[in-house]
């Protein structure tokens, strides 16, 4: 069968690859040996947010209800399963959406024959351009290997059954931390290690403070500045620590190393690649001018909306056009419980390079509809450079939703003046971005 463009991988980057492609009239097909959906839309980072998101409603109604509501057993062992269960209809959504957008589907482990030929099934596909978007895997510490069992990878720990009464977690980073703020609401005592000295390394403190707080709250300890070195499986598992005592637990998790899903035959095509990834140009294009790699395998940068953009902009670069990466105001959030959102500058970075900074926050719990909706922590700050907006973050309820736009404004010279004479819809949590203006 022949194409104009083939790509390798459904996740994020792949599938609006393929839209893009399509949009533009090449005849289109798409390659997934796995699940349709990849890591960004069906193993890791849309269940871990749908679980979240069921938990947050949840904390919200307690709140709300003075305690006249509790959450029983049969939900905490119901979650995960019914999330799996309900992620299934993302692949739906996804074969639905490329059959729309005619684009042909193949579900198999093939390989490169050369650069122009693709094998799966026994069927031999060419094409005139590639398109690699196969994305990352869970990866292995040194020393310390995952068995899928008792050694876990977001992948297995999500489709848990059975909730464990304790768990340690490898790695205070952003997947570390998500996965804490889910077992943790669901009962399960959560130990979290991290080797340097703070969790969610290169984040403003304020910021994270209400994320410690909370998990805190629901028993979870953390121990910073700890260096794993085995872990062993027995009748339980033991984690053994650079001097302390080793903690016996039941299951552990993984996180924060991510393994290039390098495709097979790649070595016949004659693309440069390594561990790291595979090396791209300005136009997304590898060393061989008719394949290019998108997403988390070109190693730019490890982010879903990273991975959304450059597939659509892949046909772009297949006109020899190219591809925007300026990535200085690179929108960002953490789903965590409350979640952490924002774009621009942060304190630590200015202090790091000695430049002058003023910050303007406003509290949630004294906005209205913060009132309304009882929300006694998290906030909104503004980071302004010679009165020019510079870093707008926030921690709290709904802040990926409030500030998702945040890299808009980031750049465009705003100034406090220009923020406060426009207007915000009332009452949102959103108002905290004035109201942090008009307070100071």
């Amino acid at each position: 069968m022949k194409y104009n463009c083939i790509i390798i991988g459904s996740g994020p980057a792949g599938f609006y690859s393929a839209l893009s492609c399509a949009k533009e009239g090449y005849k289109t097909a798409i390659i997934e040996k796995s699940q349709l959906g990849g890591t960004g839309f069906r193993t890791g980072c849309l269940p871990v947010k749908r679980n979240l998101d069921v938990l947050r409603k949840v904390e919200e109604a307690l709140s709300l209800s003075a305690g006249e509501i509790k959450i029983g057993t049969d939900f905490k062992n119901y979650l995960l399963p019914e999330t799996e269960k309900y992620m299934n209809g993302a692949e739906t959504l996804i074969s639905k959406r490329l059959q729309e957008a005619s684009v042909d589907i193949y579900r198999g482990n093939g390989c490169f024959l050369n650069a122009n030929t693709f094998k799966i099934n026994n069927q031999k596909l060419t094409t005139d351009y590639f398109i690699i978007a196969t994305g990352t895997s869970p990866g292995d510490f040194p020393k310390i290997s995952l068995d899928r069992q008792n050694i876990l990878s977001h992948i297995e720990a999500l489709q848990l059954k059975n909730l464990p009464n304790d768990m340690v977690i490898i790695g205070g980073n952003v997947e570390g931390i998500e996965l804490a703020s889910i077992f943790a609401s669901l009962g399960v005592k959560i130990t979290v290690i991290e080797q340097l000295d703070h969790i969610l390394n290169e984040t403003d403190r304020d910021l994270i403070k209400p994320v410690i707080d909370n998990l805190v709250s629901k028993k979870t300890t953390f121990l910073t500045g700890t260096i794993v070195q085995s872990v062993e499986t027995h009748n339980k598992v033991i984690v053994k620590i650079l001097n302390k005592k080793p903690i016996i637990t039941e299951k552990v998790i993984l996180t924060g190393i991510r393994s290039m899903n390098i495709p097979e035959g790649i070595e016949l095509t004659g693309i440069n690649y390594s561990d790291k990834g595979i090396q791209v140009n300005n136009k997304l294009q590898t060393n061989i001018p008719n394949i290019f790699a998108v997403g988390d395998i070109n190693g730019i940068h490890g982010m879903a909306h990273i991975a959304i953009q450059q597939g659509m902009q892949i046909s772009k670069g297949i006109r020899e056009q190219n591809i925007t990466k300026d990535y200085n105001s690179l929108p960002r959030a953490m789903f965590t419980l409350p979640e952490i959102a924002g774009a621009g500058n942060q304190e630590w970075e200015l202090r790091k390079k000695g430049i002058p900074y003023e910050v303007k926050k406003f509290s949630l719990k004294n906005s209205w509809r913060g009132f309304s909706r009882n929300i006694n922590t998290g906030f909104i700050k503004l980071i302004f450079e010679k009165n020019i907006l510079t870093g707008i973050w926030m921690t709290g309820p709904d802040a990926s939703e409030i500030l998702s736009t945040s890299g808009l404004l980031i750049g465009m010279n705003l100034s406090d003046t220009t923020i406060i004479n426009n207007l915000f819809i009332h009452p949102t949590l959103g108002e905290g971005i004035f109201e942090a203006i008009f307070n100071a």
